[in-house]
């Protein structure tokens, strides 16, 4: 344990240098709370104050948008002292890198599927997106190999890696002056993808039984990851400073904040708004109310660890979203392996609380001293992985971040 420790801490303190800890920590912080949300049962009282309390945001909106602030910040830098090629290399590689942990993600799912009569019973009946696995594993395989296949747990790793494709042309025109024109175009592609004029024909291709392209609106989430693009290019450039300082925004974004935690929490269930609510917020196609919310919280967030950033460098944390890459991908695994075994834990000592929500201690205890310590090891695991991965192709790596 001493020794994994030490690895641990080497690990931190060569990735320290050059690095803004809070985006860490806040990377952080969002992969503990995605494994917390992908692992409770809904009506889990825990899962009712770490899923969408606050308004109608969750921590993949924040993890998105981070990632391109981080991919916008580090590659920024880059294309200044390499050039548009080495940045457009370097995307390859890292995109390519996204793509083998996809692959490997995918082909242990398949292990510990099968590896169980439990498991065999929870994902294929209570999980009907797995069923084309269990029935035609190889098929599956082929489909998931070209993002035809993307059950849930499984469409978030394929959406970054496409992302991180359109990374050079964008930072490319937002170096030569044309951040508008490509913000515009983002929207715009927001626009098509969140009011559904495509929808239908992605609606016909899923009907094919095989076919299953995620959760996530590929057009509609572009837009953060391109924000937090741009937010990463400004951030290089030190031109966020009049943003941090704007109090009119600020004040602005704590009243918008407010608002929705107000409708969220109480006057939704009056359905004093006289439109479809739901399709506003939609998750699935980022719906203009989260779009907004989750702007507002992070100018309000932005603000406060920019006048309080000793608060946001808690290094354990700031460890796990330093690599987040690993720990994403491992957390898939964790939460394919333990989730049949909650269903089993939430019966024994449950406490029923005013509503629908409930106490588990068992499956609480497993969350906290054995999911979330478990992530923690993801850097050392999934590392020996991609040195395996890496060694297999005879290439160096093209850097991580």
């Amino acid at each position: 344990m001493g020794s994994l420790q030490n690895f641990i801490k080497i690990l931190y303190n060569s990735r320290t240098m050059n690095r803004i800890l809070q985006v860490d920590f806040f990377r952080g912080l969002f992969l503990i709370i995605i494994t917390t949300n992908h692992f409770l049962s809904s009506h889990n009282i825990i899962h009712y104050y770490t899923y969408e309390f606050i308004g109608w945001i969750t921590a993949a909106e924040g993890f998105v948008f981070l990632s391109g602030f981080t991919a916008g910040l580090v590659y920024s830098r880059k294309l200044v002292e390499k050039g548009a090629a080495f940045i457009s290399v370097a995307a390859k590689k890292r995109a390519w890198t996204i793509y083998k942990y996809n692959i490997v993600i995918f082909l242990l799912l398949v292990i510990i599927l099968f590896s169980h009569p439990v498991m065999k019973e929870y994902w294929l009946h209570d999980m009907r997106e797995y069923k084309l696995l269990f029935q035609k594993p190889f098929l599956a395989f082929l489909l998931h190999s070209i993002f035809f296949y993307q059950p849930i747990y499984l469409d978030i790793l394929p959406m970054y890696a496409i992302y991180i494709l359109l990374l050079p042309f964008v930072l490319k025109y937002f170096q030569r002056g044309f951040q508008l024109q490509i913000l515009a175009v983002s929207f715009l592609l927001y626009v098509i993808g969140t009011f559904n004029p495509v929808s239908a024909h992605v609606e016909n291709l899923e009907q094919v039984h095989q076919v299953s392209t995620g959760f996530f609106n590929l057009l509609s989430w572009q837009f953060l990851f391109i924000g937090g693009l741009y937010l990463g290019f400004l951030t290089y450039q030190n031109k966020t400073y009049s943003l941090l300082q704007n109090k009119k925004l600020f004040y602005s974004s704590i009243f918008i904040c407010a608002l929705f935690f107000i409708l969220k929490n109480y006057d939704y269930r009056l359905n004093i708004l006289q439109f479809d609510l739901d399709y506003w917020v939609s998750k699935e196609n980022l719906g203009p109310f989260r779009l907004l919310n989750f702007f507002a919280m992070l100018v309000v967030m932005s603000n406060i660890a920019s006048r309080y950033k000793e608060w946001f460098t808690f290094k354990p944390i700031c460890y796990l979203g330093r690599y987040s890459l690993e720990v994403f991908a491992f957390h898939i695994l964790l939460i394919v392996l333990f989730k049949p075994i909650k269903e089993y834990t939430n019966s024994f000592y449950a406490v029923k609380l005013d509503g629908n929500f409930y106490i588990y201690p068992l499956t609480s205890s497993i969350l906290f001293f054995v999911l979330i310590p478990a992530l923690f090891l993801a850097p050392v695991m999934m590392n020996k992985a991609y040195l395996l991965i890496q060694r297999s192709n005879g290439r160096n790596s093209a850097g991580r971040y």
